[in-house]
């Protein structure tokens, strides 16, 4: 897999494949997404069921997230633009950690061991799950990482971003404060 290799390609063809709800998406700004660097979606799209196992070996469901406001990131601790995008994706949820919204790192081809070693003994402040297989990064269609859908309290994708992002910036906020108040 490489970084981001077919990963833009993939989230538009993923689009097509998914097509889904037509039920609007309440107070999602669709310029405000492209102002961000993402690509918004004409109607929200069904994101598909998972379980993974997180870092201790916990299985998570993507229905646990139901509610949330979910950064859903598709990486590898092997990625150089995973890692360099990684420390804003901390800065994001710390700064919404209190709200309904949450970062899921999802790392692809990886192993515990590699994101352990990646992260250094620091926690982090969302959760992390462990698709060894690569599984659940192919039905979303990421074809690489990074690779980052929005998804909305009902785990519908709004808008997606292949490649590297600063996801702190105060346009993603602005997008992900305006999300929430709805």
């Amino acid at each position: 897999m490489h970084c981001h290799l077919f990963a833009h390609l993939a989230y538009v063809l993923m689009g097509l494949w998914l097509w889904g709800s037509a039920a609007s998406a309440g107070s999602f700004d669709p310029e405000l997404a492209r102002d961000a660097g993402l690509t918004p979606y004409p109607v929200p799209l069904n994101g598909p069921a998972f379980r993974l196992p997180d870092r201790s070996g916990v299985i998570r469901a993507k229905n646990e997230y139901h509610g949330r406001l979910v950064l859903l990131n598709f990486w590898g601790s092997w990625c150089p633009p995973c890692r360099k995008e990684f420390p804003s994706l901390e800065r994001l949820q710390q700064q919404f950690s209190s709200e309904e919204f949450t970062v899921l790192a999802v790392t692809v081809v990886d192993s515990v061991e590699g994101v352990e070693r990646f992260l250094g003994g620091r926690e982090v402040p969302f959760d992390i799950l462990i698709d060894t297989t690569d599984r659940t990064a192919r039905a979303y269609r990421a074809a690489g990482v990074p690779v980052t859908y929005l998804l909305d309290r009902n785990g519908r994708m709004l808008a997606g971003k292949a490649g590297e992002m600063t996801w702190d910036d105060p346009v993603v906020v602005r997008l992900i404060q305006g999300l929430l108040t709805e």
